[in-house]
């Protein structure tokens, strides 16, 4: 069984589309350089730019059926973006673990830092530097995935 990543991150009215989906390329490439299956919803027929006339039900449904399937879910939350946190909400109810990126001096939601299913972030100054500590991440997280035989876990709400 291999390790599975629900990439999650901006895409809609993003401030620079094209490198900021260039960074997003390169995140699937360090997954696939570690032998780990992922998902993009961008790069899988959902883009809001390149598939516009898809659905928003089917949005909906396709990307979190993506990952439910997933054994942990990495976020870009450099930018504003509602999705990702619908996303990472989903993925706590499902007891995925959720790691952030985000440039140094970026103002973080303390909504989403504060949510139990964080796990870790990876604060950067420039993608290669992002994509390094990547690399370095899913490392110990392939490493733990094949001890344990899941990422998962179980990340109630307290106080609530």
């Amino acid at each position: 069984m291999n390790m599975r990543i629900f990439f999650g991150g901006p895409l809609t009215e993003l401030k620079d589309k094209d490198a900021t989906k260039h960074f997003y390329t390169h995140m699937a490439d360090v997954a696939h350089k570690n032998n780990i299956e992922c998902f993009w919803a961008f790069l899988n027929g959902t883009d809001p730019v390149k598939n516009p006339d898809v659905p928003s039900s089917h949005v909906y449904t396709t990307d979190l059926a993506q990952l439910q399937k997933s054994d942990v879910m990495i976020s870009y939350i450099g930018e504003p973006t509602t999705g990702t946190g619908q996303e990472i909400e989903f993925a706590r109810a499902q007891g995925i673990p959720v790691y952030l990126l985000y440039e140094k001096g970026k103002k973080i939601s303390r909504m989403v830092k504060g949510s139990p299913n964080i796990k870790g972030s990876i604060v950067f100054t420039t993608h290669d530097e992002a994509l390094l500590k990547l690399d370095e991440l899913l490392e110990g997280l392939k490493q733990r995935f094949q001890q344990k035989g899941t990422l998962k876990e179980d990340f109630p709400v307290i106080g609530v």
